[in-house]
């Protein structure tokens, strides 16, 4: 009864001071338009907030209240609490560029099912009390363009529309509703027998290997019977030792690698945790974002993307020339077509199947910060639905954009096209290497050339901003240039040459004085500092001109590429001294096996992990980072880890078992087929494959002469060449 009274004292004496007064609180006019259940349990509260504020009104203000009036009240205050839920104007911080007004969610869910289900939802407002909700109206407010939304508490069994009109009708405040966005959301039941099937057929996998190793002393490497060896691919049981092996790798290998996807991984889910703070309670944080110097470091993320060209270029032409291929070999059209088919056969099954869980189980990730966010994951999810064969030819990076919208589905998914239309053209350069380094370097120095005239021309035409946040054409700037092969070819190409230099020259372990070295060092972290920071004065306001951008964007990414490859060289070649020693410990190696899996799942995991919370508000870059970005890349790495196990494991399996199978005799498998998952990305050819298990003299022949898919054989180079 305290509880009951207080709650009466606080609805009477402090809402007011926000409202005009309490009869307009709690004596609202009728409200218009509704039909069905909507009507009847808007009704409901109408006629209990009439009741609350009549009784109240005798109650407290005439200090005369009974037992039965105070029963009354009590089964009325639920009315009361769903209007208190509301997000209330103008609230602390306004002159912060205030852009969400937030309500109580958990209020409005106490008082669910009291008398109807209630449904907490934001309202997309527009400055103006009954103005045009239309896109294509003008509107002379500076203010008609910002994401204001409002947190409403109201009946579920209304439509959005029917939102929208309640909160028009009823609000004070000199806002139009256009459109609400709520936590609860019907959604269409949509097929997952397919993963239910795999998950059960992984858990029988499971079972028979377990009960085998442990039982019977029978390793899944020594079984004969094809079927069961099929099954046994997807043992969670052996795919996770495979996966989680540390250990020390002989000499040939790029150990740096693991280390630079693991810290790039993080990087990226950084970048992308920040996007997301673009729907958070105020701009002015985030508008003063870019005036910090050390932000730049979140700003210019862009470049790890460069990063994983760079390590794509170097390890297709490591693992090419290390094979040591010959003239036959680079002759057979077999070889280029068993090139490509190999890949595409390591690369799509894992990220296809995920945009299939996307699609039905993204549209249940429903929580505050979903709504307010606008439920964005809802058009990617329509837009996979109707696009997914686009990132089956890897072509969704030219999808078209309609309405401001891009119709590419999963967006982060362009990197996986880029990286593939790279690769299809990437035997040019080999091949030209193979002949000759002088050839195969002007090729490489020809397409970086081409890559800069076509950026100027780009940037000259459309006026393209330098980075998507000063002076230029922002939304042009992804569609034109930010996706685009023959824009980001330059890093891959740089890390084409690399590859081919260190499988060339790695083991000769060329000796460089310190104080050479140290001076190598030195200039790259310039570098790689002037690609990080030069955009300071830019975003914070200074106007550049085309060719300053245009320039900017070509050198930037470039002079990322020397630094990457720089660093990957330095310490393979013994220059590394301590930081060598960090990036090479074997520690790093699951996370390297696992980074492309991580990459495919995290962006659907971050959205995830921030729906566990409420609505965001920024503090710090800090707290951004410790907070969300470092929780969200561990979580991406175990469910990268449950994905790996149960799809790219069996799939690299499978795939060099049908292969071996015909080409070197049906059932004959090295043991390497079986480890070969359990190698570092950095793993490489024959000479190697040798010390790892017995191949047949046969297969090796017949691999070194016409066999492309050997160039990767033995790692998943897709998943070193990825994240």
């Amino acid at each position: 009864m305290a509880r009951l009274l207080f709650s009466i004292f606080v609805l009477l004496f402090c809402v007011p001071c926000v409202f005009s007064g309490w009869k307009d609180v709690f004596l609202p006019k009728p409200i218009q338009g509704l039909t069905g259940q909507c009507q009847n349990d808007t009704n409901t509260w109408m006629k209990s907030l009439q009741m609350f504020a009549l009784v109240s009104a005798e109650c407290v203000m005439m200090k005369k209240c009974s037992l039965k009036e105070l029963k009354i009240l009590e089964d009325n205050l639920y009315a009361v609490q769903e209007l208190d839920a509301f997000g209330q104007f103008p609230g602390a911080g306004l002159l912060e560029v205030k852009t969400l007004y937030d309500g109580s969610y958990q209020e409005c869910q106490r008082i669910s099912g009291k008398k109807y289900e209630t449904n907490y939802c934001y309202m997309l407002l527009k400055p103006g009390k009954n103005v045009s909700c239309s896109s294509n109206s003008s509107s002379s407010s500076p203010f008609s363009m910002l994401p204001l939304r409002a947190a409403a508490c109201l009946p579920n069994s209304c439509s959005h529309q029917e939102m929208v009109s309640i909160y028009n009708q009823m609000s004070p405040y000199p806002f139009t509703a256009c459109g609400a966005y709520c936590v609860k959301r019907e959604v269409e039941k949509d097929s997952a027998i397919f993963l239910i099937v795999m998950v059960a057929i992984a858990i029988l996998a499971t079972l028979v290997d377990y009960i085998r190793d442990t039982a019977f002393g029978i390793p899944s490497i020594k079984e004969k019977n094809l079927l069961m060896k099929i099954l046994l691919t997807f043992s969670l049981w052996t795919n996770a030792e495979l996966l989680l092996a540390v250990k020390e790798q002989k000499p040939g290998f790029i150990k740096s690698l693991d280390c630079i996807r693991l810290f790039s991984m993080c990087w990226v889910v950084t970048g992308h945790s920040f996007i997301f703070f673009i729907f958070g309670d105020t701009l002015r944080p985030i508008s003063d974002f870019t005036k910090k110097f050390w932000n730049h470091l979140i700003l210019n993320a862009f470049v790890s993307v460069d990063t994983f060209f760079v390590l794509s270029g170097i390890v297709v032409a490591y693992l090419f020339f290390k094979t040591k291929p010959t003239k036959k070999m680079i002759t057979n059209p077999v070889t280029w077509v068993l090139f490509y088919v190999h890949r595409y056969l390591r690369l799509t099954p894992p990220i296809m199947l995920f945009i299939g869980v996307f699609i039905v189980y993204g549209p249940y990730i429903q929580g505050e910060f979903a709504a307010s966010a606008l439920n964005e994951l809802i058009p990617q999810v329509e837009t996979c639905k109707q696009y997914w064969w686009q990132n089956l030819l890897y072509i969704n990076n030219f999808a078209p954009v309609i309405n401001g919208q891009s119709q590419a589905c999963y967006a982060i998914s362009w990197y996986l096209s880029v990286d593939t239309q790279l690769y299809l053209v990437s035997p040019i350069v080999l091949i030209a290497l193979y002949f000759s380094f002088a050839a195969g370097t002007a090729t490489i120095a020809a397409g970086c050339v081409g890559s800069i005239i076509t950026t100027y021309i780009l940037f000259y035409d459309y006026d393209l901003s330098a980075d998507g946040l000063g002076n230029g054409d922002s939304i042009d700037f992804n569609p034109i240039a930010y996706v685009k092969p023959w824009v980001r070819c330059p890093p891959y190409l740089v890390g084409l040459l690399t590859g081919y230099l260190l499988a060339t020259y790695g083991n000769r372990r060329i000796r460089l004085n310190w104080a050479l070295a140290v001076t190598g060092w030195i200039v790259a972290f310039v570098i790689a500092g002037a690609c990080l920071f030069s955009t300071y004065d830019y975003d914070k306001g200074s106007k550049w001109s085309k060719f300053s951008r245009g320039t900017y964007y070509n050198f930037d990414r470039l002079g990322w590429g020397f630094f990457i490859c720089w660093v990957v060289g330095a310490n393979h070649m013994g220059w590394g001294g301590p930081i060598n020693n960090f990036m090479s410990h074997p520690i790093w190696q699951p996370f390297g096996r696992l980074s492309y899996c991580a990459y495919i799942v995290h962006w659907m995991v971050l959205y995830y992990y921030l729906n566990v919370g409420g609505t965001l508000h920024y503090s710090s870059a800090w707290g951004v980072f410790l907070y969300v970005a470092i929780p969200a890349t561990l979580l991406s790495y175990v469910l990268a880890f449950f994905w790996s196990c149960l799809f790219e494991v069996p799939i690299l399996k499978l795939e060099k078992m049908l292969i071996e199978s015909i080409i070197g005799g049906a059932g004959r498998t090295s043991q390497k087929v079986e480890e070969s998952t359990a190698l570092s990305p950095k793993s490489v050819g024959i000479s190697e494959q040798k010390s790892i298990g017995k191949v047949s003299p046969i297969l090796e022949k017949k691999r070194e002469e016409a066999l492309a898919w050997d160039i990767e054989d033995g790692q998943k180079e897709e998943v070193d060449e990825k994240f």
